[in-house]
């Protein structure tokens, strides 16, 4: 399973425990597992080698918090796909407009909780957003973040959180001319990830600004 996939699964979990911990009614409780059954249809196709094992874990009306939190990390994030690491050149051909790019440590991030990776240049007052498109080649794209943030929707993951205005300078079809397009997008990009659970919303934040 890819990043997206594996919130979005914890995400699914979490709202069934809170339907554990807060609805009485047994025929309730039973029909939002069988919503849940079918989400789960929808997030993961192609099921992995122990789902049987995590529905009687997730079904089980006892399950807590922690202890989802802990099957979770132990039992699927190993199963979770990476998101690949770049050679530096890759990285530097992808933002060739760009100079003195600064590079990510990548050893410092869980590349499992990545469906993209972002990092902020303060000296520049730019964000760098690196992903790989439906072909799994390397894509990207930088523009202007703005230094005041305020509260609202994210257009990557849907969150309301704290967002901040990100601009990117694309060229006008046909005249040559520029023009800057952009959204408000999480302040904190570790934390979109953790709540970007399909593709739609990122791929439309990505063509906006084309």
């Amino acid at each position: 399973m890819y990043p997206y996939q594996y919130f979005s699964l914890f995400k699914t979990v979490d709202d069934l425990i809170n339907v554990y911990q807060s609805v009485n009614d047994k025929s309730t409780v039973a029909a939002i597992k069988a919503q849940a059954l079918a989400k789960f249809d929808i997030i993961l196709p192609e099921k992995f080698d122990d789902f049987d094992t995590f529905l009687k874990v997730i079904f089980d009306e006892k399950l807590t918090k922690a202890s989802a939190k802990t099957y979770f990390e132990v039992h699927l994030k190993p199963l979770v796909i990476p998101f690949e690491v770049p050679s530096n050149k890759a990285v530097e051909k992808v933002f060739r407009k760009v100079k003195k790019i600064q590079i990510p440590n990548w050893s410092s991030l869980d590349l499992r909780e990545n469906t993209y990776v972002a990092w902020h240049d303060p000296g520049q007052g730019r964000k760098f957003i690196l992903f790989y498109d439906e072909h799994n080649k390397l894509q990207g794209t930088f523009g202007e973040f703005g230094s005041n943030p305020i509260k609202g929707l994210c257009a990557i993951c849907q969150e309301m959180t704290t967002i901040s205005l990100f601009l990117a300078t694309t060229k006008s079809s046909g005249d040559g001319t520029y023009t800057k397009k952009g959204n408000y997008i999480c302040l904190d990009s570790d934390a979109c990830n953790q709540h970007l659970y399909d593709l739609s919303s990122f791929h439309g934040f990505l063509n906006a600004l084309k």
